[in-house]
């Protein structure tokens, strides 16, 4: 980038449903962002929440959109295509961003790179309890948001810390508005197969708080519900969710197994809830199988 061109506007889209306790910590970590506040822009989705307050205040100045449609994806497209910025940046509102998430976001972009780039920053995982988490926040802290992991074996970046340029997003037509889950896969995916380049960026960090065992069981079942909404009616494509939902069994028993700091007992323990984990994917895709059984949002 020229040294006389003026930095990128960046767009930063954060669709909230029902948790407006973390919504405000995620926006006042934004309006601390290093970036130069006159070059961002913040638009918060409300995706049919009742937990806000009458009057709602906020950290910073933002605009807020209703979107009245389950899922996620939608809102995050509603507030996405069509918005007059240069670069647009995803979170979500139970992530607090570090100051320069978007400094380092939008360096390692290179907004206007050909081919365009999607950018996959990193996520830390943190317990409610800092050094002390229960079983499923460690599960959690094992398994989930290796951000590095995922662009590298499963070619795409999830949508709590990812950053693509609006021309790209616009080409590539958003997200599937359809799935309540796997929405960053299938866009990114797609994104990828028509010429542009996944890349991971640590410096860009986002924190997310470690999910407890029944928030990784919802997350799970969710995932699951996502992937049969995009496979639809075809019996085929929805019994290859199946195992596409059960296979990283061993995978995650290895990385328990690998996971040097755990003690025998508390790796049994970790054992036991990948089971049962996989379990219950299993029990919920029976479940959607049933006529008139709606996805988790």
């Amino acid at each position: 980038m020229a040294a006389s061109e003026p930095l990128p506007l960046v767009g930063i889209v954060v669709p909230v449903y029902n948790d407006w306790h973390r919504l405000q910590l995620c926006l006042q970590a934004l309006a601390r962002q290093s970036y130069p506040p006159e070059r961002l822009r913040v638009r918060v989705v409300d995706n049919g929440s009742t937990d806000w307050p009458s009057q709602p205040s906020f950290p910073l100045p933002l605009e807020v959109i209703a979107h009245r449609h389950p899922g996620s994806y939608g809102a995050r497209n509603q507030a996405a295509l069509g918005w007059d910025v240069d670069v647009l940046a995803f979170t979500d509102a139970d992530c607090q961003p570090d100051p320069d998430w978007i400094s380092a976001g939008v360096q390692a972009l290179q907004w206007r790179a050909r081919p365009p780039r999607l950018v996959a920053g990193r996520i830390v995982l943190e317990p409610q309890a800092p050094g002390h988490p229960s079983a499923g926040e460690q599960l959690d802290q094992i398994l989930g948001f290796d951000q590095a992991r995922t662009v590298r074996r499963a070619g795409f970046g999830v949508t709590a810390n990812l950053l693509v340029s609006q021309a790209c997003f616009q080409d590539f037509g958003g997200f599937h508005r359809r799935t309540h889950s796997g929405g960053d896969r299938e866009f990114c995916h797609r994104a990828v197969a028509a010429g542009a380049q996944l890349l991971f960026e640590g410096a860009a960090v986002v924190r997310h708080p470690a999910r407890d065992w029944n928030e990784l069981v919802r997350k799970q079942r969710r995932i699951v519900g996502g992937r049969l909404s995009l496979a639809g009616d075809h019996s085929f494509a929805r019994l290859k969710v199946l195992v596409q939902s059960l296979r990283p069994l061993v995978s995650e028993s290895v990385r328990v197994c690998r996971y040097q700091p755990l003690g025998w007992l508390r790796r049994g323990l970790l054992l036991s809830l990948v089971w049962r984990l996989r379990l219950a994917v299993l029990v919920e895709w029976l479940r959607l199988q049933q006529q008139g059984h709606a996805p988790l949002r």
